[in-house]
């Protein structure tokens, strides 16, 4: 995978960062050195229980890697504008202390379907070359930007993408009645059935949301832990939706990533989004 030829930088760093922020982002700086975030490709919320019982407090990892397999991330403050947990109570904030790992513990107080969402800061990385930034865009189906980028007169090495990262999980909470719902996020990956409540054989409907509306033709993965090196790969309807399998129990993992063009108050080559949805099949 291409390797990121600076540290992520966070367009949010404009204050001196306080001792307790410097030793994190030395942290990831390491990650990043050991094909840590800096060659990750997928991100992804990791609860150690898919299925409390009501009252249980769980931890919550954030990870960054492929295949389904990452190495945890701290809990940066600076990096994150919402982390929260949304069920039949509402919406409250996850109240997370900076450079935690796991990053939060997460007590669940009333039975339903609840949903715990990370929507992180822009940051931003830069390929030192062209060959790395078509490698990752071939990773992720992209590939129709290798030609728009050279069309386009965009430069060859020190090319500027600025990411941002939407990650959702969905939790059983005791019965663990409910739906998953839009929730306002840039980019964002709604199931369209409750995946604790399928019966054997029946397909899971996911749509892709961009700013609310429907997105077609964006390549989505599904992971599963049971072959994590085999993602099915599921090309977005008219709908911006997907159907998918879940023949195994354990956890899955849906990831994708679209790119755009930049605004003219953007300071960057390509404009990245990426969005995850993790749960449990019973």
């Amino acid at each position: 995978m291409a390797l990121y030829s600076q540290a992520l930088e966070s367009e949010n760093g404009l204050k001196p960062p306080d001792a307790s922020r410097v030793v994190c982002l030395f942290l990831v700086y390491l990650l990043a050195l050991t094909g840590g975030p800096a060659d990750a490709h997928e991100f992804w919320l990791q609860p150690i229980d898919y299925r409390p019982r009501v009252g249980a407090s769980v931890p919550i990892v954030q990870r960054a890697g492929t295949e389904f397999a990452g190495l945890s991330y701290p809990y940066l403050r600076d990096d994150t504008l919402r982390f929260s947990v949304i069920g039949p109570g509402g919406e409250r904030a996850i109240k997370a202390i900076e450079g935690d790992d796991p990053a939060a513990e997460v007590t669940f107080t009333k039975a339903g379907l609840t949903t715990v969402v990370y929507h992180g800061a822009p940051n931003f990385v830069v390929f030192d070359t062209f060959a790395k930034f078509e490698e990752s865009l071939k990773y992720e189906h992209l590939d129709t930007f290798i030609g728009a980028h050279q069309q386009a007169g965009k430069p060859q090495t020190k090319i500027k993408e600025q990411y941002s990262r939407y990650a959702k999980t969905l939790v059983s909470v005791g019965k663990g009645d409910g739906l998953d719902k839009p929730i306002g996020l840039p980019l964002e990956l709604v199931a369209e059935r409750n995946p604790y409540e399928l019966k054997p054989g029946e397909k899971l409907s996911i749509r892709l949301l961009f700013e609310g509306k429907p997105l077609p033709g964006i390549t989505i993965k599904l992971f599963s832990h049971a072959n994590p090196a085999e993602p099915g790969l599921f090309v977005t309807d008219e709908a911006g939706s997907i159907a998918v399998d879940l023949p195994k129990t354990g956890e899955y993992l849906v990831h994708t990533v679209h790119m755009r063009e930049p605004r003219v108050d953007e300071s960057a080559d390509w404009i990245s989004l990426w969005a995850s949805l993790t749960f449990a099949r019973p």
